[in-house]
């Protein structure tokens, strides 16, 4: 993927550039030594880090792919490893056998002159295709038992608490717009279950909330919350999010919730909308995927019509408190 941020008068130019770049590169030997230095560098350092740490252990959790297969998680002494053995020799092949446009998106957003951009990408990369066919590697949905994970890590200032949960629906299926209108009432945004009972009212997190990260083609989509806090809070913290947890599968979510989750998830998208480099790269998914962009606007009239009973239903349909995989990290000792 490559992204530019140019004038209008030069986007034909760097668009060459770009074609030049990725179908010829140079790939120096210095170059790969210094990504190397660098990102083992960064994996050290994330060995440390309570963030870094519960991730690992939720990603490996349950991972039923093999080492090779490329939706294997990688604990960090397996990037390290991987990362020490790469030659310059099998990039240059990779490249070789898996490099080329002939399943490229484009998408432009501001000014420009499109018959020069359109002269500038067929110069660019017309002919150029990989020798091996594209084929989407599948996601499908893996079952994952329930766990709590504590992880230490030592002499840390601040603690860190995930939570995930697979979900068997996808981007535009028939409940995405309730799903997304009852995460964003339970922990997205200022008025949000979750900052207000765990940040506002007790005071116990710095940082609070809960996200979908969507599947746009397999049903397998990923819930997520996650709060930051100092280390001595956090059984109360843990056991505040279980109870709000359990009071939005009990109790649901108000006309009054929904309403202001309705109005912020709106603005939230318009806001995003109007930003260039999002809306280019909607539109470049959107191509990919095979979509309009009045998909977008249906997903959006679909949200605000969603009603407190729709959200509540979609809630209890798919955030199963008993199945949660968590992990904690911090610096735990004598607290």
């Amino acid at each position: 993927m490559a992204q530019i941020t140019t004038t209008r008068e030069h986007l034909p130019a760097v668009i060459e550039l770009v074609g030049q770049m990725v179908r010829q590169p140079s790939l120096p030997a210095e170059a790969l030594d210094e990504i190397r230095r660098q990102t083992l560098s960064a994996i050290e350092a994330q060995r440390k880090e309570p963030e870094a740490l519960v991730a690992e252990a939720l990603g490996q959790h349950g991972n039923t792919y093999p080492r090779g297969d490329v939706r294997h998680f990688r604990n960090f002494d397996q990037a390290t490893e991987d990362l020490k053995a790469v030659t310059l020799d099998q990039l240059k092949a990779f490249h070789r056998q898996f490099a080329g446009a002939g399943r490229a998106q484009f998408a432009a957003v501001g000014a420009m002159d499109e018959a020069a951009v359109q002269t500038a990408l067929r110069k660019a990369f017309e002919g150029w295709g990989a020798p091996t066919a594209y084929k989407r590697v599948e996601r499908p949905l893996v079952a994952v038992a329930p766990q709590r994970f504590q992880i230490e890590a030592p002499d840390k200032q601040n603690a860190t608490l995930l939570a995930q949960l697979a979900l068997p629906i996808r981007e535009l299926d028939a409940d995405h717009a309730a799903l997304l209108v009852a995460n964003f009432a339970f922990g997205s945004g200022g008025s949000s279950r979750l900052w207000k009972r765990i940040r506002e009212a007790e005071g116990l997190s710095y940082d609070v909330r809960s996200g979908i990260r969507w599947a746009a083609q397999d049903a397998n989509s990923l819930w997520q919350a996650s709060a930051i806090f100092a280390p001595q809070n956090r059984a109360k913290v843990e056991a505040a999010f279980a109870e709000e947890l359990a009071r939005a599968s009990k109790d649901g979510f108000t006309t009054a919730e929904v309403e202001a989750a309705r109005q912020g998830l709106l603005n939230y998208r318009r806001l995003s909308r109007a930003q260039d480099p999002v809306l280019a790269g909607t539109l470049s998914s959107n191509e990919y995927l095979g979509r309009t962009f009045a998909a977008s606007q249906t997903l959006e009239a679909q949200i605000g019509a969603v009603t407190a009973e729709q959200a509540t239903a979609a809630w209890r349909k798919y955030i199963k408190p008993q199945s949660l995989v968590l992990a904690v990290s911090g610096d735990f000792k004598g607290k």
